[in-house]
Protein backbone atom coordinates (compact mmCIF):
# COMPACT_ATOMS: atom_id res chain seq x y z
CA UNK A 1 0.00 0.00 0.00
CA UNK A 2 1.17 3.47 -1.16
CA UNK A 3 0.00 6.54 -0.74
CA UNK A 4 -2.69 7.99 1.62
CA UNK A 5 -5.45 6.04 0.67
CA UNK A 6 -6.11 2.99 1.89
CA UNK A 7 -8.70 0.51 0.21
CA UNK A 8 -12.04 0.76 -1.33
CA UNK A 9 -14.57 -0.87 0.74
CA UNK A 10 -15.97 -0.56 4.36
CA UNK A 11 -17.46 -3.41 6.41
CA UNK A 12 -19.71 -2.12 8.87
CA UNK A 13 -22.85 -3.75 11.09
CA UNK A 14 -24.85 -2.91 7.91
CA UNK A 15 -22.34 -4.75 5.28
CA UNK A 16 -20.34 -3.66 3.15
CA UNK A 17 -20.08 0.13 1.19
CA UNK A 18 -17.74 1.92 -0.63
CA UNK A 19 -15.26 4.01 1.23
CA UNK A 20 -11.43 3.98 2.02
CA UNK A 21 -8.91 5.60 4.90
CA UNK A 22 -7.45 8.91 4.64
CA UNK A 23 -4.11 8.07 6.06
CA UNK A 24 -1.22 10.98 7.34
CA UNK A 25 1.98 9.39 7.87
CA UNK A 26 1.23 6.54 10.29
CA UNK A 27 -2.45 7.80 11.34
CA UNK A 28 -5.61 7.49 10.16
CA UNK A 29 -6.48 11.09 9.65
CA UNK A 30 -10.48 9.94 8.53
CA UNK A 31 -12.73 7.51 7.33
CA UNK A 32 -14.43 8.22 3.99
CA UNK A 33 -17.33 7.07 2.40
CA UNK A 34 -17.96 6.98 -1.05
CA UNK A 35 -15.92 5.76 -4.44
CA UNK A 36 -12.15 6.12 -3.26
CA UNK A 37 -9.41 7.74 -5.76
CA UNK A 38 -7.21 6.34 -8.01
CA UNK A 39 -4.25 4.66 -6.99
CA UNK A 40 -5.98 3.65 -3.05
CA UNK A 41 -5.45 -0.43 -2.46
CA UNK A 42 -7.75 -3.18 -3.46
CA UNK A 43 -8.83 -3.53 0.01
CA UNK A 44 -11.09 -3.67 2.42
CA UNK A 45 -11.51 -1.79 5.64
CA UNK A 46 -13.20 -4.33 8.43
CA UNK A 47 -13.88 -3.56 12.55
CA UNK A 48 -10.38 -5.79 13.48
CA UNK A 49 -11.10 -9.34 14.91
CA UNK A 50 -12.04 -10.19 18.16
CA UNK A 51 -11.31 -13.63 19.40
CA UNK A 52 -13.92 -14.54 21.51
CA UNK A 53 -12.77 -17.86 22.82
CA UNK A 54 -8.95 -18.90 23.18
CA UNK A 55 -6.80 -21.49 25.51
CA UNK A 56 -3.36 -20.59 24.49
CA UNK A 57 -1.85 -21.32 28.04
CA UNK A 58 -1.43 -25.36 25.90
CA UNK A 59 0.00 -23.30 22.39
CA UNK A 60 3.50 -24.68 23.46
CA UNK A 61 1.92 -28.19 22.69
CA UNK A 62 0.59 -28.03 19.09
CA UNK A 63 0.17 -30.01 17.36
CA UNK A 64 -2.32 -32.16 19.34
CA UNK A 65 -2.55 -35.76 18.62
CA UNK A 66 -6.15 -37.01 17.60
CA UNK A 67 -8.52 -38.02 20.14
CA UNK A 68 -11.86 -37.29 21.93
CA UNK A 69 -12.49 -34.41 23.68
CA UNK A 70 -12.07 -36.17 27.12
CA UNK A 71 -8.98 -37.22 25.75
CA UNK A 72 -7.62 -34.51 24.30
CA UNK A 73 -8.61 -31.07 26.75
CA UNK A 74 -11.31 -32.64 29.68
CA UNK A 75 -9.85 -32.05 33.42
CA UNK A 76 -8.22 -32.46 35.15
CA UNK A 77 -6.22 -35.78 33.20
CA UNK A 78 -6.29 -35.07 29.62
CA UNK A 79 -3.47 -34.74 27.65
CA UNK A 80 -3.64 -30.81 27.76
CA UNK A 81 -3.77 -30.90 31.44
CA UNK A 82 -0.70 -33.71 31.45
CA UNK A 83 1.10 -31.32 29.24
CA UNK A 84 0.40 -28.02 31.10
CA UNK A 85 1.45 -30.06 34.40
CA UNK A 86 4.99 -30.96 33.10
CA UNK A 87 6.01 -27.74 30.85
CA UNK A 88 8.20 -25.00 32.37
CA UNK A 89 7.04 -21.74 32.46
CA UNK A 90 9.26 -20.69 29.81
CA UNK A 91 7.68 -22.86 27.69
CA UNK A 92 4.32 -22.13 28.39
CA UNK A 93 5.26 -17.80 28.07
CA UNK A 94 7.08 -18.83 25.08
CA UNK A 95 4.17 -20.65 23.05
CA UNK A 96 1.60 -17.55 24.50
CA UNK A 97 4.09 -15.21 22.86
CA UNK A 98 3.90 -16.29 19.68
CA UNK A 99 0.32 -17.02 19.94
CA UNK A 100 -0.72 -13.51 20.17
CA UNK A 101 1.94 -12.80 17.80
CA UNK A 102 0.21 -14.52 15.17
CA UNK A 103 -2.85 -12.44 15.95
CA UNK A 104 -1.19 -9.32 15.81
CA UNK A 105 -0.41 -10.26 12.55
CA UNK A 106 -3.33 -11.63 11.28
CA UNK A 107 -5.83 -8.28 12.13
CA UNK A 108 -7.20 -9.61 15.92
CA UNK A 109 -7.37 -6.40 18.04
CA UNK A 110 -8.44 -8.60 21.34
CA UNK A 111 -8.90 -12.06 22.70
CA UNK A 112 -10.72 -13.23 25.35
CA UNK A 113 -8.98 -16.25 26.80
CA UNK A 114 -9.90 -19.32 29.21
CA UNK A 115 -6.88 -19.34 31.49
CA UNK A 116 -5.87 -22.35 33.69
CA UNK A 117 -3.58 -22.72 36.14
CA UNK A 118 -4.83 -20.54 38.64
CA UNK A 119 -2.99 -17.10 39.42
CA UNK A 120 -0.39 -18.12 38.05
CA UNK A 121 -1.76 -19.13 35.04
CA UNK A 122 -2.90 -15.20 34.87
CA UNK A 123 0.70 -14.10 35.45
CA UNK A 124 1.90 -15.82 32.75
CA UNK A 125 -0.36 -14.65 30.03
CA UNK A 126 -0.22 -10.94 31.42
CA UNK A 127 3.55 -11.63 30.80
CA UNK A 128 3.15 -12.75 27.36
CA UNK A 129 1.02 -9.88 26.53
CA UNK A 130 2.65 -7.01 27.98
CA UNK A 131 4.37 -5.79 24.92
CA UNK A 132 1.40 -6.85 22.35
CA UNK A 133 -0.94 -4.27 20.44
CA UNK A 134 -3.08 -6.81 21.14
CA UNK A 135 -5.34 -6.70 23.81
CA UNK A 136 -6.06 -9.58 26.28
CA UNK A 137 -9.27 -10.51 28.29
CA UNK A 138 -8.07 -13.07 31.02
CA UNK A 139 -10.58 -14.67 32.19
CA UNK A 140 -9.16 -17.00 35.08
CA UNK A 141 -10.00 -20.54 36.44
CA UNK A 142 -9.45 -21.82 39.90
CA UNK A 143 -7.23 -24.62 40.68
CA UNK A 144 -9.37 -26.08 43.31
CA UNK A 145 -13.16 -26.87 43.49
CA UNK A 146 -12.96 -25.85 47.35
CA UNK A 147 -12.14 -22.89 47.12
CA UNK A 148 -13.50 -20.72 48.92
CA UNK A 149 -15.68 -17.32 48.83
CA UNK A 150 -13.29 -15.00 49.89
CA UNK A 151 -10.77 -16.68 48.29
CA UNK A 152 -12.88 -16.05 44.62
CA UNK A 153 -13.19 -12.39 45.79
CA UNK A 154 -9.45 -12.01 45.64
CA UNK A 155 -8.85 -14.46 42.78
CA UNK A 156 -11.47 -12.48 40.37
CA UNK A 157 -10.19 -9.30 41.41
CA UNK A 158 -6.63 -10.26 39.85
CA UNK A 159 -8.40 -11.12 35.99
CA UNK A 160 -11.17 -9.99 33.93
CA UNK A 161 -13.39 -12.48 34.99
CA UNK A 162 -13.62 -16.55 35.32
CA UNK A 163 -14.08 -18.82 32.90
CA UNK A 164 -15.12 -22.35 33.54
CA UNK A 165 -15.29 -25.58 31.66
CA UNK A 166 -18.17 -27.97 31.45
CA UNK A 167 -20.81 -28.05 34.38
CA UNK A 168 -20.46 -31.19 35.22
CA UNK A 169 -16.80 -30.54 36.04
CA UNK A 170 -17.23 -28.53 39.19
CA UNK A 171 -19.62 -28.93 42.40
CA UNK A 172 -22.35 -26.83 41.47
CA UNK A 173 -22.38 -24.84 44.84
CA UNK A 174 -18.24 -23.38 43.39
CA UNK A 175 -20.43 -22.65 40.28
CA UNK A 176 -23.04 -20.52 41.97
CA UNK A 177 -20.76 -18.76 44.44
CA UNK A 178 -17.58 -17.93 41.00
CA UNK A 179 -20.88 -16.41 39.37
CA UNK A 180 -21.57 -14.51 42.17
CA UNK A 181 -18.43 -13.27 43.19
CA UNK A 182 -17.57 -11.80 38.69
CA UNK A 183 -20.90 -10.52 38.34
CA UNK A 184 -20.57 -8.74 42.24
CA UNK A 185 -17.34 -7.44 40.81
CA UNK A 186 -18.48 -6.33 37.43
CA UNK A 187 -16.16 -9.35 35.39
CA UNK A 188 -17.04 -11.59 32.62
CA UNK A 189 -18.23 -15.40 33.76
CA UNK A 190 -18.23 -17.30 31.12
CA UNK A 191 -19.16 -21.34 30.75
CA UNK A 192 -18.57 -24.30 28.78
CA UNK A 193 -21.87 -25.71 27.49
CA UNK A 194 -22.76 -28.72 25.97
CA UNK A 195 -19.77 -29.42 24.18
CA UNK A 196 -20.13 -33.26 23.65
CA UNK A 197 -23.38 -34.27 25.97
CA UNK A 198 -26.31 -32.67 26.28
CA UNK A 199 -26.36 -30.76 29.88
CA UNK A 200 -29.09 -29.47 31.91
CA UNK A 201 -29.93 -25.68 30.25
CA UNK A 202 -32.17 -24.41 32.98
CA UNK A 203 -28.77 -25.13 35.36
CA UNK A 204 -26.51 -23.45 33.04
CA UNK A 205 -28.66 -20.32 32.71
CA UNK A 206 -29.57 -19.98 36.93
CA UNK A 207 -25.69 -19.42 37.15
CA UNK A 208 -26.21 -16.21 34.88
CA UNK A 209 -23.61 -16.49 32.25
CA UNK A 210 -22.09 -14.08 30.31
CA UNK A 211 -22.03 -16.35 27.65
CA UNK A 212 -21.59 -19.67 26.26
CA UNK A 213 -18.71 -21.85 24.44
CA UNK A 214 -20.14 -24.50 21.87
CA UNK A 215 -23.67 -25.39 22.83
CA UNK A 216 -22.86 -28.17 20.12
CA UNK A 217 -24.71 -31.42 21.87
CA UNK A 218 -27.72 -29.11 23.00
CA UNK A 219 -31.58 -29.44 21.82
CA UNK A 220 -33.44 -27.16 20.01
CA UNK A 221 -35.21 -26.01 23.14
CA UNK A 222 -32.33 -25.13 24.83
CA UNK A 223 -31.02 -23.29 21.70
CA UNK A 224 -34.44 -21.44 22.40
CA UNK A 225 -33.84 -20.95 25.77
CA UNK A 226 -30.38 -19.44 25.39
CA UNK A 227 -31.89 -16.67 22.53
CA UNK A 228 -34.49 -15.68 24.94
CA UNK A 229 -32.36 -15.22 27.79
CA UNK A 230 -30.06 -13.24 25.22
CA UNK A 231 -26.79 -14.90 26.30
CA UNK A 232 -24.43 -15.06 23.24
CA UNK A 233 -22.92 -18.21 22.39
CA UNK A 234 -19.18 -18.66 21.18
CA UNK A 235 -18.42 -21.38 18.23
CA UNK A 236 -15.10 -23.00 17.42
CA UNK A 237 -15.39 -24.16 13.97
CA UNK A 238 -11.94 -25.69 13.19
CA UNK A 239 -11.44 -27.03 17.46
CA UNK A 240 -14.89 -28.90 16.02
CA UNK A 241 -14.08 -30.11 13.33
CA UNK A 242 -10.83 -31.89 15.62
CA UNK A 243 -13.21 -33.60 17.23
CA UNK A 244 -15.70 -34.31 14.61
CA UNK A 245 -18.56 -31.89 15.91
CA UNK A 246 -21.22 -29.68 13.92
CA UNK A 247 -20.58 -26.59 15.31
CA UNK A 248 -24.63 -25.30 14.49
CA UNK A 249 -23.88 -21.59 13.32
CA UNK A 250 -27.16 -21.98 11.10
CA UNK A 251 -29.46 -23.33 13.87
CA UNK A 252 -28.21 -20.90 16.48
CA UNK A 253 -28.23 -17.45 14.33
CA UNK A 254 -31.75 -18.77 13.42
CA UNK A 255 -32.64 -18.91 16.56
CA UNK A 256 -32.21 -15.58 17.01
CA UNK A 257 -28.92 -16.22 19.75
CA UNK A 258 -25.73 -13.64 19.33
CA UNK A 259 -22.73 -16.10 17.59
CA UNK A 260 -19.44 -14.79 17.92
CA UNK A 261 -16.13 -17.02 16.80
CA UNK A 262 -13.15 -17.78 18.72
CA UNK A 263 -10.36 -20.32 17.71
CA UNK A 264 -10.08 -22.26 21.12
CA UNK A 265 -7.16 -24.29 21.82
CA UNK A 266 -3.88 -23.08 21.05
CA UNK A 267 -2.32 -26.26 20.47
CA UNK A 268 -5.09 -27.58 17.97
CA UNK A 269 -5.36 -24.22 15.91
CA UNK A 270 -3.61 -21.40 15.31
CA UNK A 271 -5.24 -18.37 16.81
CA UNK A 272 -5.92 -16.80 12.80
CA UNK A 273 -8.95 -15.31 12.65
CA UNK A 274 -9.27 -15.62 8.83
CA UNK A 275 -8.51 -19.20 9.20
CA UNK A 276 -11.46 -19.35 11.35
CA UNK A 277 -13.77 -17.44 9.35
CA UNK A 278 -13.00 -20.36 5.99
CA UNK A 279 -14.16 -22.98 8.63
CA UNK A 280 -16.98 -21.42 9.79
CA UNK A 281 -18.21 -21.01 6.09
CA UNK A 282 -17.42 -24.40 5.51
CA UNK A 283 -18.69 -26.47 8.26
CA UNK A 284 -21.87 -24.35 7.79
CA UNK A 285 -22.72 -25.81 4.48
CA UNK A 286 -24.13 -28.82 5.33
CA UNK A 287 -27.15 -26.79 6.87
CA UNK A 288 -27.95 -23.98 3.97
CA UNK A 289 -24.46 -22.15 4.82
CA UNK A 290 -23.59 -18.58 6.06
CA UNK A 291 -23.75 -15.75 3.66
CA UNK A 292 -20.61 -13.90 3.52
CA UNK A 293 -21.77 -10.80 5.96
CA UNK A 294 -22.87 -13.18 8.60
CA UNK A 295 -19.88 -15.08 8.72
CA UNK A 296 -17.92 -11.83 9.21
CA UNK A 297 -20.01 -10.34 11.57
CA UNK A 298 -19.04 -13.75 14.10
CA UNK A 299 -15.72 -12.69 14.12
CA UNK A 300 -15.65 -8.42 14.40
CA UNK A 301 -19.37 -7.30 15.74
CA UNK A 302 -20.46 -9.77 17.82
CA UNK A 303 -17.34 -10.55 19.06
CA UNK A 304 -17.52 -7.29 20.82
CA UNK A 305 -20.61 -8.14 21.78
CA UNK A 306 -19.84 -10.90 23.83
CA UNK A 307 -16.94 -8.27 25.49
CA UNK A 308 -19.01 -5.49 26.01
CA UNK A 309 -21.83 -5.67 29.00
CA UNK A 310 -24.26 -3.36 27.69
CA UNK A 311 -23.95 -4.73 24.12
CA UNK A 312 -23.96 -1.09 22.57
CA UNK A 313 -21.60 -1.46 20.12
CA UNK A 314 -21.28 1.03 17.58
CA UNK A 315 -22.64 0.40 13.55
CA UNK A 316 -20.27 3.19 12.23
CA UNK A 317 -16.44 2.46 11.59
CA UNK A 318 -14.50 5.35 12.95
CA UNK A 319 -10.91 6.65 12.60
CA UNK A 320 -9.90 5.97 16.04
CA UNK A 321 -11.50 2.20 15.93
CA UNK A 322 -9.37 -1.19 16.13
CA UNK A 323 -9.44 -1.39 12.04
CA UNK A 324 -7.83 -4.39 9.88
CA UNK A 325 -7.32 -3.83 6.06
CA UNK A 326 -7.64 -7.30 3.66
CA UNK A 327 -6.09 -6.99 0.29
CA UNK A 328 -8.18 -8.40 -2.31
CA UNK A 329 -7.92 -9.53 -5.86
CA UNK A 330 -11.71 -9.34 -7.40
CA UNK A 331 -14.56 -7.17 -6.57
CA UNK A 332 -16.52 -9.17 -3.79
CA UNK A 333 -14.47 -8.69 -0.94
CA UNK A 334 -16.20 -10.72 1.50
CA UNK A 335 -16.48 -13.74 -0.29
CA UNK A 336 -12.77 -13.59 -0.56
CA UNK A 337 -12.69 -12.71 2.77
CA UNK A 338 -14.84 -15.79 4.19
CA UNK A 339 -13.33 -18.36 1.80
CA UNK A 340 -10.15 -17.41 -0.10
CA UNK A 341 -7.80 -14.66 1.78
CA UNK A 342 -5.45 -15.98 3.84
CA UNK A 343 -2.84 -14.11 6.51
CA UNK A 344 -0.64 -12.79 3.95
CA UNK A 345 -3.53 -10.81 3.02
CA UNK A 346 -3.62 -8.72 6.21
CA UNK A 347 -1.89 -5.50 4.76
CA UNK A 348 -2.57 -3.21 8.01
CA UNK A 349 -3.88 -3.20 11.17
CA UNK A 350 -4.86 -0.13 12.86
CA UNK A 351 -4.80 0.05 16.98
CA UNK A 352 -6.91 3.44 18.30
CA UNK A 353 -6.37 5.27 14.84
CA UNK A 354 -2.36 4.35 14.70
CA UNK A 355 -1.65 2.26 11.43
CA UNK A 356 0.39 -0.12 11.25
CA UNK A 357 1.40 -1.84 8.16
CA UNK A 358 2.32 -5.35 7.68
Amino acid sequence: MSGTNVGRWLFTHEGVAEGYLRVEGDSVAEVCRGRAPGGSSKAIVMPAFVNAHTHIGDSFAYPAPKGSVEEIVAPPNGYKHRMLRTASRAQKVGGMRASIEIMARTGTCAFLDFREEGPEGIEMIRESAAASPVSAIVLGRPVHSNMTSSALEEFVSGCDGLGMSSLRDWPRDLLQRASKAARDNHKLFGLHASEVVREDIDAILDLKPAFLVHMTAASDSDIAAVAEAGVPVVVCPRSNEFFGIDPRMPQLLAAGVEVALGTDNGMICRPDMLEELRAARRMSTRHGGLAPVDAVRLATVSGRKVLNAERDITTEIEHTDDLVVVEVKGDDPLEEVVSATGPARVAAVSRGGRLRRL
